[in-house]
């Protein structure tokens, strides 16, 4: 199905890097991950832009559209699990390089410090440690759906189902931001 697509609005003002990276991430201490994280965040917030102002109309009558849609369905799912994808990169970069200048247990071969040896670097005794403890359930929902990106694992979970992802992506993507303005507190 062909159809012709516009923003309902159509202005965005783009953070500029710097500050980001050297005044919101300034507790991470490592110069080039807060360049990366900035520049992973400044593409999100343009993400969500897109994901909230999106639109489309029969193909070839943008000038004098006959209807106006949001993005549905299975396309919407699917840029929802891209931010998400996005705001899991920036949570796991922020709590790795924290976890590290704190000396929390993460696995000592530097390819094997993925996501979920990072979110347990962050446990004690099976419960999150305090500084974390408050935007927890949302760290454990972003690791979860950012999973999804296994396809072959995907297609065989409920919870990838894309019409479960569009039940919960105003919570999920909530919840990301949350977490990631949470984080961006936490002193090394």
């Amino acid at each position: 199905m062909a159809a012709d697509f516009f923003f309902a609005n159509p202005t965005f003002t783009i953070q500029p890097l710097k500050p980001v990276a050297v005044f919101k991430w300034r507790h991470i201490g490592d110069p080039e991950v807060q360049y990366a994280i900035a520049v992973e965040e400044q593409y999100l917030n343009f993400h969500l832009y897109m994901l909230n102002n999106l639109r489309h109309t029969k193909a070839g009558q943008l000038a004098q559209p006959p209807y106006v849609a949001e993005l549905g369905l299975s396309v919407r799912a699917g840029a929802v699990k891209a931010a998400v994808l996005v705001a899991a990169s920036i949570l796991e970069a922020a709590l790795r390089a924290l976890a590290e200048a704190r000396g929390y247990p993460l696995n000592a071969d530097q390819r094997r410090r993925t996501f979920g040896n990072v979110i347990r670097a962050w446990e004690q005794d099976g419960a999150p440690r305090a500084e974390v403890a408050a935007i927890w359930p949302d760290v454990r929902a972003v690791h979860e759906v950012r999973n999804f990106v296994h396809l072959h694992k995907a297609a065989r979970d409920s919870d990838a189902e894309w019409g479960k992802v569009l039940q919960s992506e105003q919570a999920l993507l909530q919840g990301a931001l949350n977490a990631i303005e949470h984080v961006a507190q936490i002193g090394a």
